[in-house]
């Protein structure tokens, strides 16, 4: 496997736990305001409120954790990222860049005086 399609998988590993991690966070916040209706509620009992509430941390672990994990994944990604940049930078000719600038302003103007 080339380097460039692991880099590319790891994109994509990143993606789907940022999605993932979304999805509980909308999960958390929707137990948090449930067990706070529970604990409005005067016919709710306390050991209903306090399963909730248990529901809630243990979402919140989950996404502790998921948050950890993609600390890891990003920074490798990142550090994929900052070299490929550096060497993109190091090895494209200046006069390449400008030579390819002239020539789409060259057909830019072409086309504009042929209207």
């Amino acid at each position: 496997m080339k380097f460039d399609d692991l880099a590319r998988k790891q994109y994509d590993d990143i993606a789907n736990l940022s999605i993932l991690l979304k999805n509980y966070v909308d999960s958390y916040r929707l137990l948090i305001g449930g067990a706070s209706e529970l604990y409005n509620v005067n016919i709710a009992k306390k050991s209903e409120v306090k399963k909730a509430l248990e529901r809630v941390d243990q979402v919140g672990d989950l996404i502790d954790r998921l948050i950890n994990t993609l600390d890891k994944c990003e920074g490798a990604y990142l550090k994929y990222c900052k070299i490929k940049n550096d060497y993109i930078i190091v090895s494209t000719e200046k006069d390449k860049i400008f030579t390819e600038i002239d020539n789409e302003l060259n057909l830019q103007n072409s086309e504009i005086r042929e209207l």
